[in-house]
């Protein structure tokens, strides 16, 4: 078994040595989350720090950035960065977030641009968590999950739920003719 050990603010290694592993993780990357793999970069988040990092296996070398630093259209990512998923095309990253006022599934598309899918709005969502993105395996549906969902189901304020999201239009969640407002970022 080999962990991440980052080398400095721009390297990275695999290594056998766990508690050098530890240290690196807990100087760059605490409380890690969501991971995802797509063309040779590995992506994953610091709920933490709020970073996402990107990895790229083939050079050894990874970029980072600061999640709050995102301008989601009508969106108020300052929470937590949490699941991670990258569509099958690879235009989409998709990630939900960990708390705030609006728990929801936000995007970054290959130019930079950023979107928010869909939010939570209401008192009863505030500091919930989205959680469980997946698509289905031709695109066309979307799942997510919120922990608690402000409802109640025998007593237990805790109950969550599932939702599932289709286009109207009955195309993929890979952004073709999406029609959605973007932001750039810096990535």
């Amino acid at each position: 078994m080999e962990y991440l050990v980052f080398l400095n603010h721009e390297t990275f290694v695999w290594s056998c040595d766990e508690e050098a592993a530890r240290k690196s993780q807990s100087i760059y990357f605490p409380n890690v989350e969501g991971i995802n793999y797509h063309d040779g970069k590995l992506y994953f988040v610091s709920k933490r720090t709020s970073f996402l990092y990107v990895l790229d296996f083939d050079t050894g070398t990874y970029v980072s950035s600061n999640t709050k630093d995102f301008s989601m259209y009508d969106g108020e990512f300052q929470a937590s960065p949490d699941n991670l998923v990258r569509t099958e095309e690879g235009k989409f990253l998709y990630f939900t977030e960990d708390g705030g006022k609006t728990p929801g599934v936000y995007a970054v598309d290959e130019s930079g641009n950023s979107y928010a899918i869909f939010e939570a709005y209401g008192s009863m969502y505030h500091g919930d968590e989205a959680t469980g993105l997946a698509f289905s395996p031709d695109g066309t549906r979307m799942y997510a999950c919120f922990q608690d969902c402000g409802c109640e189901v025998s007593g237990d304020p805790d109950c969550g739920c599932l939702i599932e999201f289709r286009r109207d239009d009955g195309r993929t969640f890979d952004g073709r003719a999406m029609g959605l407002k973007s932001h750039p970022l810096d990535l």
